[in-house]
């Protein structure tokens, strides 16, 4: 009975808190309501007193509006009130409150980005219905503010109540209306985490979720990219018609940015998104095989083994687009649900040929059902023999002529071999074999993606401007789904280049820089026997110590010997690679140029250190003399430093984006000797055009 009564107690407890939380509400509403009323009634009153004032001029209406303007971004609904009663007597109110300011916006895209819900309410009531639509120059309406700059949906509630109040409301319809980027304010709610404004839009209207935007986004590809995984489940958990989406598949974008945990919760509530494809008609596993997405593949099976057997637009299936990438593991997967040629009439053989994926090519011909595809013919009659020949692949063609199935004697239906193809390529450049000129064309590729040729180079405008921009630039995992013609692009094969550097001019190049690194080398060779302090003579006391330099235990002194020993070999080792490029091809004499240009700009910082220890330590004994050289001698070389690894940075935060994120502590100092140095070039090619224009002037002046 006791328990039954303590029971009885706290309910009763319970349901009197209950009653007083719901009448401390009702008070609360009361008293809002209250005070809405009064605030209502003083604009009315200000507007009343504003119908009997004069007209004005618009460049006064203009500073009322400035001035109101400046009162919502700082002040509240008080504030406001109290400056339009002030206004009401000097100025046309009406025309204020339904002015446009700046960049075509009024004083409700002004409240909505400030997020003064209040002054919003109070301005809804008061303006004309036209504004409650009213885009601005980027094409924002008031509801795009208040989604990106997270306003409430109490907020938004009230315009869309009062738009569809409106005539033409298929015209103004607020939560379709897109800004002049395609986004609708559901994409902007989406992009900036405004989770309560994503459900309240939704549940007003669902068809914005499909529509693109102008980057091919919809609301569910935007929530990608949020941090707010709320609103990723919300989107993604809606019984969507896959039909309908616009734009990027969602699916896709998940799998570049590794989110497997959303494929699989996406795998379970709704499978039709899986089936979506790009504009190049390429599925989910297309995406995978080419990106070597094992673990999607896995996720997949075998609901989807569908896919597999589906072409995009090239006629490729997805185990075509794995074996062009050489991922042997996926064309291990795909094999047993995918056995058919491309548009092209390739088999994977000739694919992993073509574009010289020699693991791929080893394990097909390995393969014991595969391997049979070694002799086979494409639609044009090649076979991979000739494909590889054709494209200068000599790392597969090895795997196929060790296999003894292969028959080399095939013609294509140009009546050409395998040797007549390669033959072929081989009169361009007579005087190499046939190895040796698919040693150079290796080369060449990986030469086209130098940053430098030579130091005129490092300083283009264009080249630089270029590299700053890629170092600087994210990248960008959307632009594989976006533009699926890159998976065709992303590894070009061999072939002749237009953009190759001219015979001549490189030589010149090259002569300058030998010269250089001659020059470095004899002095550097003739160092290593003229040491700072000389050597031991024979009138001393131990003979171990005889012809050893005098400054041995010296730390200084063996520093010199380090940097001195490092400028004789890196520069040593420069003049060789200098005479290979001199007298090779210009394909390979580019090779041989970059690393003897790497090892240059070591042997110069390190020779310069070295004379400058050797001078420190020749002066010693007069501590103020040795200090103003060694901050001079810092000083110049600090400034050869910068000279030679600026464009290597510019290039190696270009070619690898990460690293320019690794090298912050440091950023501020690089930044500065590059923009030092573009400032030098700069007055050096303006000073180069006057030249110029005095020239033309003069032959001017003389016809």
């Amino acid at each position: 009975m006791d328990v039954e009564l303590s029971i009885q107690e706290d309910d009763v407890g319970t349901n009197y808190s209950i009653a007083e939380e719901v009448k401390k509400d009702e008070m609360d509403s009361l008293k809002e309501e209250k005070i809405w009323r009064s605030r209502r009634e003083r604009m009315n009153n200000a507007l009343a007193i504003a119908r009997t004032a004069a007209g004005q001029d618009p460049a006064e209406t203009d500073a009322a509006t400035g001035r109101l303007t400046g009162v919502i971004k700082r002040g509240d609904v008080e504030e406001f009130i109290s400056v339009i009663e002030r206004l009401a007597d000097q100025t046309d109110l009406f025309a204020v409150l339904n002015s446009r300011g700046p960049w075509n916006s009024s004083l409700l895209h002004c409240a909505a980005s400030a997020g003064k819900d209040d002054i919003l309410r109070l301005l809804n009531d008061y303006v004309g219905g036209h504004l409650i639509a009213a885009q601005d120059d980027w094409g924002n309406t008031p509801l795009h503010f208040i989604a990106k700059c997270g306003g409430s949906t109490r907020a938004a509630e009230m315009l869309i109540r009062r738009a569809r109040d409106l005539p033409n409301v298929e015209d103004k319809n607020l939560l379709r209306m897109k800004n002049k980027s395609g986004d609708t304010a559901l994409h902007e709610a989406v992009q900036w985490g405004n989770f309560n404004m994503v459900c309240y839009l939704l549940r007003e209207d669902l068809e914005p979720m499909y529509w693109k935007n102008m980057d091919q986004k919809s609301p569910l590809y935007l929530a990608l990219d949020t941090d707010n995984t709320k609103i990723v489940q919300v989107l993604f958990s809606l019984s969507l018609e896959p039909s309908k989406i616009e734009g990027l598949p969602p699916v896709q974008g998940a799998i570049v940015r590794h989110d497997y945990d959303l494929l699989g919760k996406i795998l379970k509530k709704n499978m039709k998104l899986f089936a979506m494809t790009d504009s190049k008609g390429g599925n989910v596993l297309h995406l995978v095989a080419f990106l070597n997405r094992a673990p999607v593949f896995d996720l997949l099976q075998p609901e989807f083994e569908y896919l597999a057997r589906e072409h995009d637009e090239n006629g490729n299936l997805p185990i075509h687009i794995a074996s062009k990438m050489g991922h042997v593991a996926l064309i291990e997967k795909l094999h047993p649900v995918s056995q058919s040629v491309n548009g092209q009439g390739q088999t994977i053989l000739h694919v992993a040929t073509k574009y010289g994926r020699a693991s791929a090519v080893r394990y097909i011909l390995r393969h014991p059902d595969l391997g049979m595809l070694i002799n086979e013919r494409d639609h044009a009659g090649n076979t991979p023999s000739h494909l590889a020949a054709m494209y200068l692949q000599p790392a597969a063609l090895i795997h196929l002529l060790l296999d003894e199935r292969i028959n080399p004697s095939l013609l294509n239906h140009e009546c050409l071999t395998a040797l007549d193809i390669a033959r072929d390529h081989l009169k361009p450049c007579k005087s190499f074999p046939l190895n040796e000129c698919s040693r150079i064309c290796f080369c060449y590729r990986f030469a086209n993606n130098l940053f430098f040729l030579s130091f005129s180079y490092f300083f283009r405008s264009q080249a630089l401007t270029f590299r700053l921009l890629r170092g600087a630039s994210p990248i960008c995992s959307d632009l594989i789904i976006l533009k699926p013609e890159a998976r065709d692009k992303a590894f070009p094969m061999s072939g002749t280049n237009p953009n190759l550097p001219n015979p001549d001019r490189l030589r010149n190049i090259i002569n300058t820089l030998l010269l250089v690194a001659t020059l470095v080398t004899t002095v550097t060779f003739t160092a290593g026997f003229a040491v700072p302090g000389g050597f031991n003579g024979s009138d001393m006391a131990s003979k171990d110590y005889r012809g050893m330099a005098t400054m041995l235990d010296n730390r200084m002194f063996q520093a010199f010997v380090i940097c001195n020993t490092i400028a004789m070999f890196c520069s040593m080792t420069s003049v060789v690679l200098f005479m290979l490029a001199y007298l090779s091809d210009v394909l390979l004499a580019v090779c041989a140029l970059q690393r003897a240009l790497a090892l240059l700009a070591i042997a110069l910082p390190t020779m310069s250190v070295a004379f400058l220890i050797g001078v420190t330590l020749t002066i010693g004994k007069l501590p103020w003399l040795a200090t103003a050289i060694l901050i001079l001698g810092s000083i110049f070389i600090l400034i050869i430093t910068s000279a030679l690894l600026s464009p290597w940075v510019l290039f190696l935060s270009s070619s690898f984006p990460s690293l320019w994120n690794r090298l912050r502590p440091i950023r501020p100092l690089i930044t500065w000797f590059i923009l030092a140095y573009i400032k030098f070039f700069e007055v050096e090619r303006f000073i180069l055009d006057d030249s110029k224009e005095d020239r033309s002037a003069s032959k001017t002046s003389a016809n």
